[in-house]
């Protein structure tokens, strides 16, 4: 897989940069997401495969061309059964769909969930994932766009079996790709700092926000900083550790809806920016 920065898989040598995830709005009129984005205090940002395929590729490109936000990543959901072989197929080909889109966009890396198990073992998950998976990394390869494999949390096991970053990166070592770590779901994971110390060449995006304990509903993130999560200890181990890459505010929730996603998502980029500029 190569990496558009470097030439080199997965290293990253450019520096942190600051990146507003779709997921704050992803009910919004594309144009008017495009806007509010203006206004949040970063012009990078991460849109949603589903719902740039839903306004159309051709309208997409055009709204996103003259809206003048560059585009970090795409976000390509699998959700196919393992044993539906039609929907797989289907899958990878929207997914080689959104590589060619980035491409076209100019977003270096398209990060996804990698589907649920069904009946099968994780092993066996896996080794099924690998296979079919192999079309939609050569063709990634082909265009210099990278693709990351996110960790998720477990009660998302219809999005996923890869529920910590160990398990994504043997993952991801199998295809050669790279990973989207998402701090809030791994934040107690046990020897998780040697994990993305050894990991962290291969991490395309780092995910940040907060969580309430006691929470029991989901989607429920809060602006870093606002809630009961160690994320500026995580972030800042992280960063001491050499990563270099993409910072990744991901917002979404009964929170962000109540204070509204263009105050949430601009204290979120403030906090991140805070961080960033106190470990250089």
């Amino acid at each position: 897989m190569a990496d558009p920065a470097t030439c080199e898989p997965c290293r990253m040598t450019y520096g942190n940069r600051i990146c507003v995830s779709g997921m704050a709005a992803v009910s919004w009129p594309l144009p008017e997401e495009l806007e509010m984005y203006r206004r949040t205090g970063t012009d990078l940002v991460g849109l949603t495969v589903p719902k740039l395929a839903a306004c159309g590729w051709p309208a997409a490109y055009d709204v996103i061309g003259r809206s003048g936000v560059d585009v970090e990543y795409l976000v390509h959901p699998f959700t196919a059964d393992p044993d539906d072989g039609d929907g797989w197929t289907e899958q990878v080909h929207s997914l080689m769909a959104a590589v060619d889109a980035a491409e076209r966009i100019g977003a270096r890396t398209v990060y996804l969930t990698v589907g649920p198990s069904g009946d099968l073992s994780w092993e066996e998950a896996a080794d099924r994932f690998t296979r079919r998976m192999a079309p939609a990394v050569e063709h990634a390869g082909e265009a210099g766009i990278a693709l990351a494999l996110e960790n998720t949390m477990s009660v998302r096991c219809d999005l996923s079996f890869i529920h910590t970053v160990r398990d994504a990166a043997e993952l991801a070592r199998r295809l050669d790709v790279g990973l989207c770590v998402d701090l809030y779901c791994c934040w107690q994971e046990g020897g998780l700092r040697s994990t993305l110390r050894a990991e962290v060449d291969r991490i395309r995006l780092l995910q940040v926000s907060d969580f309430k304990v006691g929470t029991l509903s989901f989607p429920n993130r809060w602006v870093p900083g606002d809630a009961d999560l160690p994320m500026a200890r995580l972030l800042d181990d992280t960063l001491a550790d050499g990563y270099r890459g993409t910072v990744d505010v991901e917002l979404a929730g009964p929170a962000i809806d109540a204070e509204g996603a263009e105050s949430a998502l601009t204290r979120g980029v403030a906090w991140t920016a805070t961080r960033l500029g106190r470990t250089g």
